[in-house]
């Protein structure tokens, strides 16, 4: 799928992933961090302390998974200056979680390629793809890359 470039994402296809409706999480979670090498385990550690406990261990670890994919394709391409934040959101909706990472950065091209198995890269937005109902770029004030994970279906 390519990413919808777009502030409405009601348009893209819906595919339901492992989860389970949470009990107790609610609201909305938000953490800026320095944009540094250590910001997707921080992002990480973050969105784990506010999910933990309240959804299913498969949805925690698609979403640990997905923050860590989307904080550190923003620290390596956002061609930020040293003094650079990235913003990492999360909220929980009906349908499930949408995680959104933003940052300062306004050029380049954020799409999915083949993932070079001889040099590294190009896996990041692969991953985001297949773990993702799905996924899209806004770039209306710098870069915000956003996903979302669909609870699993009653049954």
């Amino acid at each position: 799928m390519r990413p919808q470039q777009t502030d409405s994402p009601e348009s893209a296809r819906e595919v339901p992933l492992r989860g389970a409706r949470p009990s107790g999480l609610a609201g909305a979670f938000e953490v800026t961090l320095p944009s540094s090498v250590g910001a997707p385990g921080a992002a990480r550690v973050a969105v784990t302390a506010w999910m933990a406990g309240h959804v299913s261990e498969a949805m925690l670890a698609d979403t640990q998974l997905l923050v860590v994919e989307l904080v550190t394709n923003s620290v390596r391409h956002a061609d930020a200056p040293p003094d650079a934040l990235v913003s990492v959101r999360a909220r929980v909706s009906v349908d499930g979680v949408r995680l959104e990472v933003e940052d300062d950065g306004r050029t380049g091209s954020i799409a999915r390629r083949v993932p070079d198995l001889q040099e590294g890269g190009g896996f990041g937005l692969n991953v985001v793809e297949k773990l993702s109902a799905r996924w899209g770029v806004d770039r209306d004030a710098g870069t915000r890359v956003w996903a979302e994970i669909a609870f699993a279906a009653a049954g």
